[in-house]
């Protein structure tokens, strides 16, 4: 293992394109190897343990390539100038964007569509305020896919109902406004 142990709370992609967060290290009872406890962010968001050694390890398909890459260390396989570019955005700069509704004005053009959107979904689990996140889920709102809703869903603790990516944007909007409205009225 040459890599650092995954913190609770991180996400990892699976060389397959899927997205996992990691919820805690575990150790395993009868052996005492250390586990790592992590949850599908797809349908059917499953919770999952893997020993540390094999989650840590190369993928059988490639033993050159990491089975599980830290989401945050990806920087996507994009040709040469975009992901100059794309590095070049200050982390304050694309929050800055996102929370006063510049994305497309600012970032847009600057780095891929896809790269906004996950990095706008790390943003908004990042965010302290509900309010903060009803700000970055309104502007990331041509950005978002199916799984990205899905994985927004997930991590504010919201079922979403079947529907098209349109209804359930509403769906966690109304939701956002909800939580936002309780955040600022319950007593302190």
């Amino acid at each position: 293992m040459d890599r650092n142990i995954p913190l609770p709370g991180s996400f990892y992609r699976y060389t397959d394109g899927n997205i996992f967060q990691v919820i805690c290290i575990a150790k395993n009872y009868k052996d005492e190897e250390m586990e790592v406890v992590y949850q599908k962010m797809f349908p059917p968001f499953d919770i999952w343990t893997e020993p540390l050694d094999s989650f840590m390890g190369k993928a059988d398909i490639n033993e050159d390539m990491q089975k599980y890459k830290p989401i945050q260390a990806e920087t996507g396989n994009m040709p040469d100038g975009v992901v100059q570019e794309s590095a070049s955005i200050d982390n304050d700069v694309f929050k800055e964007a996102l929370l006063n509704g510049t994305i497309d004005r600012k970032i847009a053009g600057r780095m891929p569509d896809s790269e906004i959107a996950e990095k706008g979904f790390m943003e908004l689990l990042d965010a302290r305020s509900y309010h903060e996140k009803y700000i970055i889920f309104t502007s990331l709102r041509k950005y978002l896919d199916k799984r990205l809703l899905s994985n927004i869903a997930v991590a504010l603790d919201i079922v979403l109902e079947d529907g098209d990516e349109e209804e359930q944007y509403d769906s966690i909007l109304h939701c956002l406004q909800t939580f936002e409205h309780y955040e600022t009225q319950r007593l302190r």
